[in-house]
C-alpha cells in the first residue's frame, strides 16, 4: 500500500528473508525483545525532549549542545551526508543532525520506532525509520557516511557488539560517535540497581505501572525538595533514588528511564576505548568522560 511516494504497508524480500512494512516503518525483528521498556516510555513522553519542545524553559538547548559536543559534528561536516542514529528513541537527536542538512536512518529495537515516525510525520524531511536490532543492524557494509549511539548501547546485552556493528555499516573515512553511562553514576547506583531489578520482576504480572507510581512518586518528592535546596532531597535519595533534572517533566522521565530497564550498565574511557580500537577504528578521540568520536 502506498501514500504518495511511501510504501505504508507491504513485504521487503530478499532470496532467503522476507520482512514486512507496517505503518510506513520496515521491521527486522519479530518483536520489541529486551526494550520494551523503552517503547512504552517513549511512546509515552514522545516529544519531551525535541528543542521545540523547551524554548524558554530550563532545558532549552539540551539535547542540541549534547548533540553537538557528544558527536563534534556541524551542518558543514553532515550536510547532504547519510547519518545512522542507532537507538533513535522518538528521535530527539535525528532532528537536529537533520536540521543541519543529513539524510538519516534512524533505527530502533523497541516500538518507540513508532513514536519517531509520528513525530516528523508533518515535516517534510528526509528520514527512513527502521525497527532492528542495533547489535545486528540490517544495512550493508559501509553504507553510512557518520554513525552515532547516544545513551542506548548500555541497555543492551553486548555494547562492544554494536560498536563493531557501527563500524561494519560505517564508510572507511567516516565518523562514529558514542556515549554510554559511566561506571560510577546515578544510573549504576546500588539502590537503582535495587528497585531496577524489584521492579523487572513485577513486569511479568504488573507491567510498567510500579516504575511510573514511583517516578511520580518519588520524582515529585525529590523535585520539590530540590527546588527548595538541593540537600534536603539527598536522605530521600539514599532510599528512593530519583533523578533531579530543573524540568519537572525530565525528572520524572529520567527516573523511569533509571528503573524501568532491562539491561543497563556502566562503563569506564578505557572500555570504551578498547571497543573501538578492537572492532577496527583508526583513530579513537576522547571528548569528555564517555564521549567517544572514532574515524574508520
Amino acid at each position: 500500500m502506498f501514500e504518495g511516494d511511501e510504501i505504508i504497508s507491504g513485504t521487503l524480500r530478499s532470496t532467503s528473508h522476507s520482512y514486512p512494512v507496517i505503518r510506513g516503518i520496515p521491521r527486522f525483528v519479530n518483536d520489541e525483545g529486551y526494550s520494551d521498556n523503552f517503547g512504552y516510555q517513549w511512546n509515552r513522553w514522545a516529544r519531551i525532549q525535541f528543542e521545540d519542545q523547551n524554548v524558554g524553559g530550563p532545558m532549552q538547548g539540551h539535547t542540541r549542545g549534547m548533540f553537538t559536543h557528544i558527536t563534534q559534528f556541524n551542518a558543514q561536516k553532515l550536510r547532504g551526508k547519510t547519518v545512522l542514529d542507532i537507538g533513535c528513541g522518538p528521535g530527539r537527536f535525528t532532528d537536529i543532525a537533520l536540521g543541519m542538512g543529513a539524510s538519516v536512518v534512524a533505527i530502533d529495537y523497541s516500538s518507540a520506532i513508532d513514536a519517531a515516525r509520528s513525530n516528523f510525520s508533518c515535516k517534510n524531511t528526509d528520514v527512513l525509520f527502521v525497527q532492528g536490532d542495533a547489535l545486528l543492524l540490517p544495512l550493508k557494509d559501509n553504507s553510512m557516511d557518520y554513525s552515532f549511539t547516544i545513551g542506548v548501547l548500555h541497555h543492551t546485552p553486548s555494547p562492544a557488539s554494536g560498536v563493531r556493528e557501527a563500524h561494519r555499516v560505517t564508510r572507511t573515512g567516516g565518523e562514529f560517535a558514542i556515549r554510554v553511562y559511566t561506571a560510577a553514576g546515578f544510573y549504576t547506583y546500588p539502590t537503582v540497581r535495587f528497585w531496577r531489578a524489584l521492579f523487572l520482576g513485577l513486569r511479568p504480572s504488573l507491567g510498567h505501572y510500579p516504575p511510573l507510581a514511583y517516578s511520580y512518586v518519588f520524582g515529585t518528592l525529590g523535585f520539590a525538595l530540590g527546588k527548595a535546596w538541593r540537600p534536603l532531597r539527598y536522605p530521600l535519595h539514599a532510599v528512593f533514588p530519583t533523578a533531579w533534572l530543573p524540568d519537572y517533566r525530565w525528572t520524572i522521565w529520567d527516573t523511569f528511564d533509571a528503573i524501568a530497564t532491562t539491561h543497563q550498565s556502566g562503563h569506564t574511557p578505557t572500555e570504551i576505548a578498547q571497543w573501538l580500537h578492537e572492532a577496527g577504528f583508526a583513530a579513537v578521540r576522547q571528548i569528555e568522560g564517555n564521549d567517544f568520536v572514532a574515524q574508520k
